[in-house]
């Protein structure tokens, strides 16, 4: 599903359906949050965000866990500072992922356990209107930033806080209802709770040695034609 959107000023009326059809497709699975998909382009007024029966859901499955993933997959306009999801309540991020194009940055906000905001900033240009698989996943204190299947950071901080208040907000493609619009296109924005979600995304990241099993593989066939090459000389001799 996606939702075009091409107007500078969205009528109270239109809002209304962007809203229906993209809160139609936020719908909580056993294990993940599937956010849904948007497309804006344009526009200062837009409220995104999913059904308080979805967020109550959404929240007990976070409450308390420590390794999840958030995943995406986006174009975003070249220079646009925008949010892909966040997790709100009152003037608090209980988690939330950035897309700076101005300062070629992703960053991660998230709360701590001693009740701190927290922001870890990734030196990474996402706003370049190109499409990008992005993924990022906590677990514990180690956070782990994918972009296209390919391991850009891991780091170890602070682990993120997910006491998440019962009427906690799920915005997506902006912060709240002023700030943070993302400006482009998102598809399959998710929530996976669970380890290494990442490969959900990514099939083959789930080797756990790919360079090292095709090495000794290519070792393996290299003996095996040394071999055939020492028998066929000396039967030739």
């Amino acid at each position: 599903m996606h939702v075009n959107v091409g107007y500078t000023q969205i009528p109270k009326r239109l809002l209304n359906c962007l809203q229906v059809y993209v809160t139609a497709d936020l719908r909580s699975k056993e294990n993940e949050a599937l956010l849904g998909d948007l497309q804006v382009h344009s526009g200062t007024s837009r409220e995104v965000k999913a059904p308080a029966a979805v967020s109550k859901r959404m929240v007990q499955k976070l409450k308390g866990k420590n390794e999840f993933t958030v995943l995406a997959t986006l174009k975003q306009d070249h220079l646009n500072s925008g949010v892909v999801l966040s997790i709100h309540h009152s003037e608090h991020r209980f988690l939330e992922l950035e897309s700076s194009g101005q300062r070629s940055e992703v960053r991660l906000h998230y709360r701590t356990k001693s009740h701190q905001d927290h922001t870890e900033v990734f030196p990474y240009s996402l706003a370049d209107d190109q499409w990008h698989k992005v993924s990022v996943a906590v677990s514990a204190s180690h956070i782990i930033l994918h972009v296209d299947c390919n391991r850009i950071y891991e780091r170890v901080v602070e682990a993120p806080f997910m006491d998440i208040p019962e009427d906690t907000s799920f915005w997506l493609g902006q912060r709240n209802s002023a700030h943070g619009f993302f400006k482009g296109v998102m598809q399959d924005v998710e929530i996976l709770v669970m380890p290494q979600g990442y490969i959900s995304q990514c099939p083959d990241l789930n080797r756990t040695c790919p360079t090292c099993n095709d090495f000794h593989g290519l070792v393996q066939k290299i003996m095996e034609l040394q071999d055939i090459l020492a028998k066929t000389s000396s039967k030739v001799m």
